[in-house]
């Protein structure tokens, strides 16, 4: 068995090999429901939104129904935030 340190376990690599320091409760560790093709340009327009270009894929963690809200929260890479559903 490798050695192991509490602070081995915060480091997560992205996929160029950078380590990236990720903490259990952040949101970017829930589970996908669904992804989604991005169909249309979207740029953020404040702090806690995702902004993507045609042709990226997002990752959906939070998707209400469209009686309540055309807003949905997602992971794009390593960011979490909120965007429209219209762009997807």
């Amino acid at each position: 068995q490798l050695p192991h340190s509490p602070l081995c376990s915060l480091f997560q690599i992205d996929n160029k090999g950078n380590h990236l320091l990720v903490h259990e409760e952040s949101s970017i560790n829930v589970p996908a429901i669904a992804a989604a093709h991005v169909i249309k340009r979207y740029i953020a327009q404040a702090a806690d939104e995702l902004s993507f270009e045609v042709g990226d894929i997002v990752s959906v963690i939070d998707m209400p129904p469209k009686e309540l809200t055309s807003w949905w929260r997602g992971k794009h890479g390593f960011q979490v935030g909120t965007s429209t559903a219209t762009a997807v």
